[in-house]
């Protein structure tokens, strides 16, 4: 199934409303040139608020698609880790350094927030059985 289709299926909805920083990522130049939006994405009566961010080449407010993308690819990630060490050593992180642990911990939030969001069988679906972009 495309990740079109899911997103029919499940009936989900997003909202992107551009912010200035996006507290997950560090300061640094691509972040300062980077555009920053606050979605909130919505499956029936749950939603999920998360940053998302992108590059300064896409002058465009992000979809519902990337963003799910985004946040399946990255929860597939935590899922096949055998936690933080193996998971930074795999996404060429030291596995000492706390700006990784950071982001494996706000990988770890925004996975159980799409876990809450979908359900387990929807969550499943879209990380192992959802073509994505």
């Amino acid at each position: 199934m495309t990740i079109h289709k899911f997103i029919t299926d499940h009936r989900i909805k997003m909202s992107a409303e551009m912010t200035d920083h996006n507290p997950n990522i560090d300061a640094d130049d691509w972040s300062a040139r980077a555009a920053h939006y606050k979605c909130r994405l919505t499956c029936g009566r749950r939603a999920l608020t998360v940053y998302f961010s992108m590059g300064p080449a896409l002058c465009k407010e992000p979809t519902a698609a990337e963003v799910l993308d985004c946040l399946a690819s990255d929860a597939a990630g935590y899922e096949n880790a055998r936690g933080f060490e193996d998971w930074a050593t795999e996404y060429g992180y030291s596995p000492d350094s706390r700006k990784a642990e950071r982001t494996y911990k706000a990988i770890e939030r925004q996975r159980a927030g799409l876990l809450r969001l979908l359900g387990a069988e929807a969550f499943a679906d879209l990380l192992w059985k959802t073509d994505r972009e």
